[in-house]
């Protein structure tokens, strides 16, 4: 056992203290704090620790609101007020990207804000994986999701299932489309989630009971989801969002909205440009965005089923303004080279991992100055980061 003194929080959101001049991160610790800590995993050039005591606690400490959030791999950041998180996640950014000014855009609902979750199914346990393992840590609720979605955990007994994955998604009406995979044959019975909103049951992706989507109301506009089709997992936030779009787009007539899902950003964006571009690799989503053009009455929406970088090779007309949501890998250099041909007058650069963001504003800032930076707290009482960088052209 060793006694450290934690100096400072790591970008995963672990306590950093120095046990024998050597580097040991340690999780659920925080800066100030005197703590206990046993070695579990020791390498070259670091350690990383297992909490024991807790000999000085930080002000800033709280008792976690989930009981499972001492073995649970899903949050990080609970022991941890929620002021002093966004503190944290305001100066990770500014370490990572050099920068003085930053807007930091908070969640009113930091608590069962989550719209989707993915379960594990283990010996007919389900739950979450505890952190950096494939341990499961069986779980009865999880206090980031949705009130309907815990309904649901509640009753997914009811299934029977051994081992597979469960994926449930709700919408703000509290609709809940619940996907199951597992090579075990399943029998659905209605009956048994009596009282929830099912508006669709999925077996490995074939529509079991009901449909294979729902629809969500935001910001003013209607969207169809599909059950496979990438939709932000906080609602509060996204129509934060949404209203950073129609702030810092200016009229235009051509705007291209690249990885746009079912089209939410270039829903937004219609509204300033005469032509909005859309492109999607997944084809449900795509064919969602077509259905969300009509469903909004927009008649200026151009969705494209493609890869990124294949897509935009095709296209030869000029963008006024640029969005962009790539998944957290970022940007693939084909990518990125016709972004910075694209003599756009602004990029806005939406992203859920900071290092891929920065990775890539390295080569945008050839061409691009860093105008504005958000930070919306998509994911609150997590280390991750939902980042709105607005870019202008040199």
């Amino acid at each position: 056992m060793y006694e450290v003194k934690i100096e400072r929080l790591d970008h995963l959101g672990r306590g950093i203290g120095y046990i024998e001049n050597k580097i040991t991160f340690i999780p659920n610790t925080l800066p100030s704090e005197l703590v206990v800590c046993q070695i579990v995993k020791e390498r070259k050039k670091y350690n990383v620790g297992k909490l024991i005591e807790i000999i000085e606690p930080s002000k800033k400490r709280v008792t976690p609101f989930c009981p499972f959030y001492n073995h649970c791999g899903g949050c990080h950041l609970e022991h941890l007020n929620y002021e002093a998180s966004l503190e944290y996640k305001e100066e990770k950014v500014k370490n990572i990207f050099k920068l003085d000014k930053i807007e930091v855009i908070k969640n009113e609902h930091p608590k069962n804000y989550r719209n989707k979750i993915t379960l594990k199914v283990r010996n007919k346990k389900i739950g979450f994986y505890e952190s950096q393992t494939n341990t499961l840590v069986e779980i009865k609720a999880c206090f980031l999701a949705n009130e309907s979605i815990n309904e649901v955990i509640k009753r997914l007994n009811k299934l029977n299932i051994k081992n597979g994955e469960i994926i449930i998604r709700c919408n703000t009406n509290q609709e809940i489309l619940l996907m199951i995979n597992t090579k075990e044959e399943i029998k659905f019975i209605e009956e048994e989630f009596k009282g929830i909103k099912l508006v669709g049951v999925l077996l490995n992706n074939q529509t079991l009971y009901g449909q294979n989507f729902f629809y969500e109301r935001i910001h003013g506009l209607l969207f169809k989801i599909s059950y496979d089709a990438f939709f932000q997992i906080n609602p509060y936030i996204v129509d934060k969002l949404f209203g950073l779009i129609e702030q810092e787009l200016e009229a235009s007539k051509t705007i291209l909205d690249l990885y746009s899902g079912v089209g939410t950003l270039g829903m937004v964006a219609s509204n300033k440009a005469e032509k909005v571009i859309s492109i999607e690799l997944i084809k449900n989503a795509v064919l969602d965005n077509i259905q969300n053009a009509k469903l909004n009455k927009k008649t200026n929406i151009y969705p494209v089923l493609g890869d990124a970088s294949q897509a935009l090779s095709k296209i030869k007309e000029p963008f006024d303004f640029i969005m962009v949501d790539p998944p957290r890998k970022g940007l693939d250099k084909s990518s990125l080279t016709l972004l910075l041909k694209s003599k756009a007058k602004k990029i806005i650069y939406i992203s859920c991992d900071p290092m891929t963001l920065k990775r890539d504003l390295e080569e945008l800032k050839k061409e691009y100055n860093i105008e504005k930076f958000y930070i919306l707290d998509m994911f609150s009482y997590t280390y991750h980061i939902e980042s709105f960088c607005v870019l202008k052209k040199k």
